[in-house]
């Protein structure tokens, strides 16, 4: 007897739309179901009228975890950070994962300090309830947000601070990115966007431009040249500098003087006037004073100059004492001790004469 299993017959095609039908069915009927046990939605606080905002919609995939995303600045109002402050809550919300639109509303309304902005802010703080439709909540929140602080003719904004664009000291790249920021916005053709680029740049820069072999027409074209040429000029006075400062071998070397040290001004000393004149004396240079009067060695007793005694000269003399080796604390204890032995002295002479 054959025990093989038969294979079972594959569903036709007919009944597989029928079954599609009735699960469709039944979905349907959940739907139904769950939208009538909803309670009644509170009305949102944004203008329902900008459903037609589509793209502030983000997607709902998150980022690896792995990619750390920095959080929006903080907004205060201010019409040229208003476009800014969208894009950097689009990247968050996407690195974060956030997708409920409810979610969104209640970060960006954190991020929201300071200036008219945090005013805004707490007026739709107070209004806001868990019970708002989710549903195109955040584009509601994205178009009262631009009605009131974003720049209501970007267009205009744009072509003025186009017309004031100059170069100035501005290298060629950083003149360029400051014009291709406001290119998208302005509206303008190829060719007036030319225009407003040559007017916009140096004058010595522009001539080069003008003489190269063919004069670019386009603005790309007008582009590439204005940076290379810039480059260029550049990179030469920067040779030319490091060149001209460079020491030749035949040039003489720079004398560098040295500053002179201040005479240190001598402190106050408890010693006589004919020792305080000893202690000048040994901080004196070895210069010779030029001899104004020839008698005046008969007059001026002669002094050791090794000693600071009289009656000697430095050749002869035989104390150890170098006055000229001493510094300041050594003259000083040296003068005291010369002082308290003359003070003995005084003492003993007078207790002879008693």
């Amino acid at each position: 007897m054959d025990t093989t299993p038969q294979p079972t017959p594959l569903p036709s095609v007919e009944e597989l739309l029928q079954q599609i039908t009735l699960l469709t069915q039944e979905l349907n009927l959940l739907k139904q179901q769950q939208q009538s046990t909803t309670p009644p939605s509170t009305q949102s606080p944004f203008s329902s009228a900008a459903r037609e905002i589509n793209s502030s919609s983000l997607p709902h995939a998150a980022i690896s975890s792995s990619v750390k995303v920095s959080p929006p600045e903080p907004f205060d109002g201010s019409m040229q950070k208003a476009e800014a402050f969208l894009s950097q809550l689009k990247l968050y919300f996407w690195g974060k994962g956030i997708t409920d639109d409810f979610q969104r509303v209640v970060c960006a309304l954190s991020f929201m300090k300071g200036g008219t902005a945090g005013k805004w802010a707490l007026e739709k703080t107070k209004i806001l309830d868990e019970n708002f439709p989710k549903e195109g909540l955040w584009d509601d929140f994205v178009y009262e947000f631009r009605e009131v602080f974003a720049d209501p003719d970007p267009a205009s904004t744009a072509r003025h601070k186009m017309n004031m664009l100059k170069q100035g000291n501005q290298t060629a790249d950083e003149y360029v990115a400051s014009f291709r920021e406001l290119v998208a916005d302005t509206g303008y053709n190829d060719a007036a966007l030319v225009e407003k680029f040559q007017t916009g740049l140096n004058r010595s820069l522009r001539e080069k431009v003008y003489n190269v072999p063919e004069m670019p027409k386009t603005l790309n074209g007008w582009i590439t040249w204005a940076t290379r040429l810039d480059r260029q000029w550049r990179q030469m006075e920067a040779f030319n500098k490091s060149s001209s400062s460079s020491s030749s071998p035949f040039s003489k070397a720079p004398t560098s003087q040295k500053p002179q040290p201040k005479p240190a001004t001598p402190s106050p000393s408890p010693f006589s006037s004919t020792q305080r004149s000893f202690v000048t004396q040994a901080k004196q240079s070895d210069v010779v004073p030029i001899e104004v009067d020839s008698g005046w060695r008969s007059v001026r007793p002669l002094i050791c100059f090794k000693c600071r005694k009289p009656g000697h000269k430095a050749v002869d003399c035989r104390s150890s004492v170098n006055i000229n080796a001493m510094n300041h604390e050594e003259l000083k204890d040296f003068y005291g001790k010369l002082l308290q032995e003359e003070k003995e002295g005084q003492q003993q002479e007078q207790k002879k004469d008693f």
